[in-house]
């Protein structure tokens, strides 16, 4: 019937023999009775296809006394609405239905799969059933089997009234995939005390675990007969609210499945062989058995339990207690779950009966926190008295720093949390880490941060060291102890533009000299100002003790020098930086307003020349730390001073080259030495338990240089000169390369931090142009860098001169 229309009193397909039907493109037939197969050995085969093919009929058989099939896809519709639908008629039959896509509609007053004979239905990828009056029935009478499946999102099995799974017969209802079947009234599994009936959620027991479908009922009970409700799913977390009632068996064979409703009515077995099944309402009259990796959790009560071999008892849902309405047993092999936090709570199992402990192993899942270590845990109750005991106790994971222990008395076992001999300074693979452990290990053990950190893994325990250690303030030292070359530098070149030295950088400077306004030479009594802007960013990589820093900075510099001797210029020199740093492996960082003040001094004995300077610089410096790890967090904020003395010298001799192809060419090999001394004072962080307190200490390094200077005079087309110099040279560095701060916890020892090292060996390199805008104006651009020992540091430098 192609999108034709047809009306009859009766329609049998297949009646003696093997007949076809197929309703398709918008066909519809009406008919009293439908038959498919209708007499033994007959075969008949049905299809109803598309959006608006549809059969109607008064009552429906499928499989009839012969063998039916029925076949609603791709949105048609059958409808009964006087009778029932048959599926497996009589004795001897078979029927089986498919409804399967979203529109496609089974509907009579009730459904009945396997009436007298075997019956199957299938509801699939959004297909829907709907049994509008009567009870639905599966495997109905003795000897008749019946099958049903929902499965797919969408595909729905809706039952006005009741609905029983084995009547007289065997029958079973999958539910699978997101499918979905309600009941208006009671869920029935076997009925009679012949009967068979399964609910299978997910897979059927020893199949494959499949995603769960839901059912919607409030009751579900079981009859005389041999009823199971089987939970074989892959869901974590599928919620079952139907009360269960009567005597028959729950498996819970995979994934986690969560019993919410009062089930007290229940006093068949509940078995869990696989999965997690959480009785967070009542199985009060139901012996719960754990086999074979299965676990039981949850919040509710239970009429008993028997864990065996394989068995795990894990009660709440994290932290809870499952109460018992009866007796409480352990085999050896079975695990008894235990979660403790810091706050004194456990998971506890509270039996009104005895417990009967023939070994079994208590397996602990210490949640983060700081723990008050020697306390103790309730973990299991029996009113009517504690026979044997667990074989032991142990971590789940790894806590080397925990000892763990239980003890009985005639109605409570108790678990013990305390210090191991395992000590934190054994934990580290670093220096700073070994020396934080140990700094750790000097504590009360009833502080919160040893509390902490004991229940740590290794691994966890190495971060929380890094973390604690203080490490930015050693670091930060470095980092300043290399920063004094800033000071340094602006007097020495200050030294070379005075005497015209080569590789000199333009600098503004007003000098008053008799005549015309021009730079003063060292040569004039007069007296000259200059002044310096400068920014520098840079990165000191870590040694793999010590984190990376990375700092910037930005300052300027203003001196004033004049003759002394005749021969000699010397000056003072003031200034003002700041400079910013991170450590961002040790969620760390800091800031330092830097206050400078120096003086310095140079001649010219032919082409040798000589300049040196003491300078001294004030630092007010600023951190902050961040400590979180597993069960503890803190911030610190660290307030202090310190102060960098600094002398330094330099030899250089001027060797002139005369006119080039690159211009008016000159050198000047040097040599250059300075000693750096910073004082650091002593702080108390403010903050929590982590917080640090140091005395202070003293880092000094000596710095050599041996390079080249050059610098070449150019006349531009446009008549205008250019001036471009340049400097590459070697340092080096020894003495405290390696900036240590002392430190301790509040109430602790102290211990030794190192930083991120000052580069012992290095390129320095500088790159400048200064172009005269006016005979009286120059500008100026220099780069300068230093490079290597893992340290990349590099500066902009403009200047801008106006002669007056």
């Amino acid at each position: 019937m192609n999108g034709a229309n047809a009306v009859a009193k009766g329609v049998s397909v297949g009646v003696t023999g093997t007949g076809m039907l197929t309703i398709s493109n918008g066909g519809t037939l009406n008919s009293n009775l439908a038959l498919v197969g209708n007499m033994a050995g007959s075969t008949g085969t049905a299809t109803v296809t598309g959006a608006g093919s549809a059969w109607a009929a008064q009552g429906m058989a499928v499989g009839y006394h012969g063998a039916g099939t029925l076949t609603i896809s791709n949105g048609g519709a059958v409808t009964t609405s006087v009778w029932e639908v048959s599926i497996g008629d009589s004795a001897g039959s078979t029927g089986a239905v498919t409804v399967d896509g979203a529109g496609s509609t089974l509907t009579g007053s009730d459904v009945v799969v396997g009436n007298h004979g075997a019956g199957t239905l299938m509801v699939s990828n959004g297909g829907a059933v709907a049994a509008t009056t009567w009870t639905s029935r599966l495997g109905n009478s003795a000897g008749s089997t019946g099958t049903a499946t929902v499965t797919g999102a969408g595909s729905t099995w809706t039952n006005g009234s009741n609905l029983y799974i084995g009547v007289s017969g065997t029958g079973a209802l999958t539910i699978a995939n997101g499918g979905a079947v309600s009941a208006a009234g009671i869920v029935t599994l076997a009925f009679q005390a012949s009967s068979v009936g399964t609910l299978n959620i997910g897979g059927a027991a020893g199949a494959a675990a499949v995603a769960a479908g839901t059912l919607n009922a409030a009751t579900v009970q079981f009859g005389a007969g041999a009823g199971a409700i089987n939970f074989n799913h892959t869901s974590t977390s599928y919620a079952f609210a139907s009360a269960i009632s009567g005597l028959g068996t729950i498996n819970q064979v995979a994934g986690t499945t969560i019993l919410t409703a009062d089930s007290s009515g229940f006093t068949g077995a509940t078995n869990v062989s696989g999965g997690r099944l959480a009785v967070n309402g009542s199985l009060a009259n139901s012996i719960v058995t754990a086999s074979g990796g299965g676990m039981l959790g949850g919040n509710g009560i239970v009429g008993g339990i028997v864990a065996n071999a394989g068995g795990i008892i894990g009660p709440g849902n994290s932290i809870g207690t499952l109460n018992v309405n009866g007796n409480v047993a352990f085999a050896a092999g079975s695990t008894y779950q235990v979660e403790v936090n810091a706050m004194g709570q456990s998971d506890k199992i509270a039996a009104s009966g005895t417990a009967t402990l023939n070994g079994g192993t208590v397996s602990v899942l210490i949640a983060p926190g700081a723990f008050t270590l020697g306390g103790q845990y309730t973990i299991l109750t029996a009113v009517g008295g504690i026979n044997g005991a667990f074989a032991g106790a142990s971590a789940a994971t790894a806590t080397p720093f925990l000892a763990l222990g239980l003890t009985y008395d005639p109605n409570n076992v108790y678990l013990g949390i305390s210090r191991s001999n395992v000590t934190f300074a054994s934990a580290g693979l670093t220096p700073n880490q070994t020396a934080t452990g140990g700094g750790a290990d000097s504590l009360a053990l009833g502080g919160s941060l040893v509390g902490a950190l004991a229940g740590l893994d290794l691994t966890q325990a190495r971060g929380a060291f890094d973390q604690l250690s203080g490490e930015v303030h050693a670091s930060a030292k470095g980092v300043m102890v290399e920063d004094s070359r800033f000071l340094r530098e602006a007097a020495m070149d200050r030294l070379r533009a005075a005497f015209d030295g080569v590789g000199a950088v333009s600098m503004p400077v007003m000098a008053y000299a008799d005549g015309e306004p021009m730079l003063a030479p060292a040569a004039t009594d007069r007296f000259a100002v200059w002044g310096r802007g400068f920014g520098s960013w840079g990165q000191w990589n870590g040694d793999g003790n010590a984190a990376t820093i990375k700092r910037d900075i930005g300052g300027f510099f203003i001196g004033a020098d004049g003759l002394f001797a005749d021969t000699w210029r010397v000056g003072a020199v003031s200034g003002y930086s700041r400079s910013n740093f991170r450590v961002a492996d040790r969620n760390s960082s800091g800031s330092s307003d830097n206050y400078h003040a120096g003086l310095y001094g140079g001649t010219q004995w032919g082409d040798l020349a000589f300049r040196s300077g003491l300078a001294y610089t004030r630092h007010d410096i600023s951190t902050g730390r961040s400590v979180a790890f597993p069960g503890f967090a803190d911030t610190l904020k660290g307030d202090y001073s310190a102060g960098t003395t600094q002398t330094f010298g330099e030899l250089g001799y001027r060797i002139k080259a005369g006119q080039t192809p690159l211009g008016n060419l000159a050198f000047e090999p040097f040599a250059n030495l300075a000693y750096v001394n910073l004082s650091t004072n002593g702080f108390t962080e403010k903050g929590g338990a982590a917080a640090l307190t140091s005395q202070g200490g003293n880092t000094g390094v000596t710095f050599t240089t041996l390079g080249l200077r050059a610098s070449t005079g150019l006349t531009l087309g446009n008549g205008e000169n250019l001036t471009a110099r340049g400097m590459l040279g070697w340092r080096h560095a020894f003495g405290d390369t390696t900036p240590v701060s002392t430190v301790a916890f509040t109430g602790g020892s102290p211990f030794s931090i190192a930083g991120v090292p000052v580069a012992r060996d290095g390129a320095v390199v500088d790159l400048g142009l200064d172009l005269n805008l006016t005979r009286n104006a120059t500008l100026g651009l220099t780069y300068g860098g230093q490079f290597g020992s893992g340290v990349t540091d590099q500066t902009v430098r403009g200047n801008f001169a106006v002669r007056f």
